[in-house]
This record gives C-alpha cells, sequence and structure tokens, in this order.
C-alpha cells in the first residue's frame, strides 16, 4: 500500500554520502538536487528567503539557461538588481566595489554549457565577492570534471551531473535552510551510481580537438579561434549552409550508430533535433544566428577518437549538400 510521506533523513544521509565519495575537506557540506535549474532555485530563493533584508542581488547574463527563470521574482519584489552580460564585464574589482552594501548574493557560469567556453574572470569574481561577504553562486556545467576549484566560505559552486542530477559544494559561511529537496523522493543507489558515471568521463584532448577542427575545414567553420579558453572535452563547429541535424543521422548510419547512440555522443543546436523554438537564442550572448544554430555540431571525444571520423563526416556532409541541390 503507498503510503504518502518521505523520509527527510534520506536526504541528508546521501548529502553525507555525496560528500564522502567526492572526498571533499571537512569544512564543506554537500546538498544534492534533481537537476541544475533545481539547484539554483533552492540556493538562490533559500538564500534571498533567509536573508530577507538584503534587497539587492547580481548576475552575470549570456552564458547559461539556468538563471532565466529567477530574475522576474527579484524584478517583482523590488530587488536592485545588478545584471551585465559576460562580455561587459571587463573590469571584475570596479563591478564588484559598484555592487550596493547590502546585496545578498551574485549569480554566474563558469563555463557555457553547450560551447564549453570559459570565462576569465570566474575566479578573481569570486575572490572579491569573499573578500566583500557576498555570496558567489557560481554554476560549473562541466568545469568541475576537470578542474577542482578552490570553495571560499561564501561560495557555493553549482555542479551539473546529469539532467535529473546536480550537486551543490557548500562554503563553511552558507547557512541557507533547504525549500524542497529533503521532502522530495531520493534513490541513494541511482544517485550515487550518476555521480560514479560521470566522474568516469573526465578526458580532455585538446590537441585531437585542434586535429579534428583544421581536418574539416573544408565543410564547417571553427566555432572558437585558435587559442581560446575553452574545455578540451569537445569540438564545435558550424557545418557550412547545410542542416546539422541531417548530417549527423546520415553519419550516425555510416557508422552504424542508431540515432539514440549517436546523439549520446554528438550534439547540436539545430532546431529541428531539439524540436523547439525557445531553446539558445533568449539568453546566449551574443546571439548565434540563424545560421550558426542550424549548422553547429558539439562532438565529444569518443567520436573524435573514431578512425577516420573527420573523413565520415566530411563524406555525410556532401551527400547531404548534394540532395539539397537537387531539390532546388
Amino acid at each position: 500500500m503507498f503510503i504518502d510521506v518521505v523520509r527527510p533523513e534520506t536526504w541528508d544521509e546521501l548529502n553525507d554520502q555525496v560528500k564522502s565519495s567526492l572526498g571533499l575537506d571537512a569544512r564543506l557540506r554537500v546538498r544534492c538536487y534533481q537537476g541544475l535549474a533545481h539547484a539554483v532555485f533552492e540556493i538562490a530563493q533559500g538564500t534571498a528567503q533567509f536573508m530577507s533584508h538584503k534587497k539587492a542581488m547580481g548576475v552575470v547574463l549570456g552564458t547559461t539557461a539556468v538563471f532565466e527563470n529567477l530574475l522576474p521574482y527579484y524584478y517583482k519584489e523590488t530587488y536592485e538588481v545588478a545584471a551585465l552580460s559576460h562580455s561587459q564585464l571587463t573590469n571584475v574589482k570596479e563591478w564588484v566595489e559598484g555592487l550596493k552594501k547590502d546585496t545578498c548574493f551574485v549569480l554566474f557560469s563558469e563555463d557555457h554549457p553547450v560551447t564549453g567556453e570559459l570565462y576569465p574572470y570566474v575566479e578573481e569574481l569570486d575572490k572579491l565577492l569573499n573578500e566583500r561577504r557576498i555570496f558567489s553562486f557560481r554554476v560549473s556545467h562541466a568545469q568541475h570534471r576537470y578542474h577542482t576549484a578552490e570553495v571560499r566560505p561564501y561560495t557555493v559552486r553549482l555542479c551539473s551531473v546529469t539532467a535529473s542530477a546536480a550537486v551543490a559544494i557548500l562554503g563553511e559561511r552558507f547557512r541557507s535552510p533547504a525549500l524542497l529537496a529533503m521532502d522530495m523522493n531520493w534513490d541513494k543507489t541511482l544517485f550515487l551510481q550518476r555521480i560514479e558515471k560521470a566522474r568516469g568521463h573526465r578526458d580532455t584532448n585538446a590537441a585531437l580537438v585542434e586535429k579534428f577542427e583544421k581536418d574539416v575545414a573544408a565543410v564547417a567553420t571553427r566555432f572558437f579561434p585558435v587559442g581560446a579558453a575553452r574545455l578540451g572535452d569537445r569540438a564545435v563547429i558550424v557545418l557550412n549552409e547545410v542542416s546539422a541535424e541531417a548530417v549527423a543521422e546520415n553519419l550516425f548510419k555510416k557508422m552504424g550508430l542508431s540515432p539514440h547512440e549517436g546523439w549520446q555522443r554528438l550534439s547540436s543546436t539545430n532546431m529541428c533535433h531539439w524540436s523547439g523554438i525557445k531553446m539558445f537564442r533568449h539568453w546566449w550572448q551574443p546571439t548565434p544566428s540563424q545560421e550558426q544554430l542550424r549548422g553547429l555540431l558539439v562532438i565529444g571525444l569518443e567520436l573524435l577518437n573514431t578512425k577516420d571520423f573527420a573523413k565520415l563526416l566530411i563524406s555525410s556532409y556532401e551527400e547531404i549538400k548534394e540532395q539539397q541541390s537537387w531539390s532546388v
């Protein structure tokens, strides 16, 4: 028989187990969440309620979608919102010094969820916020898999594990209460399995990525200039004048992969693939063009390590391009 209650201690036990599995310092604590958006919402809203006397917050925009649904609340509650695009954050010290004295927290991302771009201001911003005793809520989509950052006393590092799992690592001065997580149903075994699986995918190979992007230059444009600050776990290219989804599907057939298997190894911003219209353009700055979104491919190391992969991609592209010419 179904008894409609949840044991709150299950979440606390899971938090302790995850902290132990990550080997974190004793002074740090962990909270588990059902996805990054859930984590950001609980950490930010819990802090806003706990420190309701502080009516100002900051946010660095254009780097992640997970802040978008939070902001209407703060505007409605007449918070002083210091918001700027990451491309405008050229003088970090000046911006932090300009924050109001009663600023509760600042939200920002370490890396881009699609391209893996890294942002140069992250550590300086985190350090300066801590010096002013302003909570620093820093989101990591993938950077935490490759880089262990210092979690300062006023820092919360929100780490994405999978689409349905995230971990927040709490600095010692963070004391805001949880909102809902302790009253949710948690499968400790499944969550820990997700943690371990994600930790098993921590390979980077910047040289391989660079070589591949060079090898396909005849049919694709590099998304990043050479030497850009980025994660070395993915290639990012924009296919010229074709649908990235169509090329990918053709590529999967050549490699003997099902669409499900293939899309686990690469991704695209092509709207046909997502069957959606509001996925990227409303939060990504500078905003990609429609042509970039249509042709962008993000390819993981597993495929890049496949023999003759660049040649297979080029031939798949050429076949799709030829089909398009027939339909004109």
